[in-house]
């Protein structure tokens, strides 16, 4: 994932999405708030997913045309109810004594739970 984001940031495209080989959202939970501020600064955005989840960091504050998008097409498919979580501010501590959180504001970070169509027509693009 590193790399992904590596590539994504010094690419001349502004959206990418990925499959991720994860099963569970925690590692993008506590690892993505982190680049929270070079999205935010390049205008850029990321989103991975698997069968459960979708993660998203946008750089960029009003994004929620996408996430409902994605939110609807969670729904679609799924038979259980859909959580959505969406959030202007991201929140990172590096659980180091004496470094202080950074606190990115203007960005919009969401997860919802299952999408590739919407993400292209979104000028989002593949990363592997």
């Amino acid at each position: 994932m590193n790399l992904q984001l590596k590539y994504a940031l010094k690419s001349d495209d502004k959206f990418f999405f990925a499959k991720s080989e994860h099963e569970a959202p925690t590692l993008y939970f506590s690892y993505l708030p982190s680049y929270a501020a070079q999205p935010k600064e390049h205008g850029k955005g990321f989103v991975f997913f698997a069968p459960n989840f979708i993660f998203g960091l946008v750089g960029i504050k009003d994004c929620k045309a996408l996430v409902s998008q994605l939110e609807a097409c969670c729904k679609a498919a799924s038979t259980k109810p859909v959580k959505s979580n969406v959030k202007n501010d991201v929140k990172f501590d590096f659980k180091i004594k004496g470094k202080k959180p950074v606190v990115t504001k203007d960005v919009c970070q969401f997860n919802q739970e299952q999408l590739v169509e919407i993400l292209k027509q979104a000028a989002y693009v593949e990363i592997e």
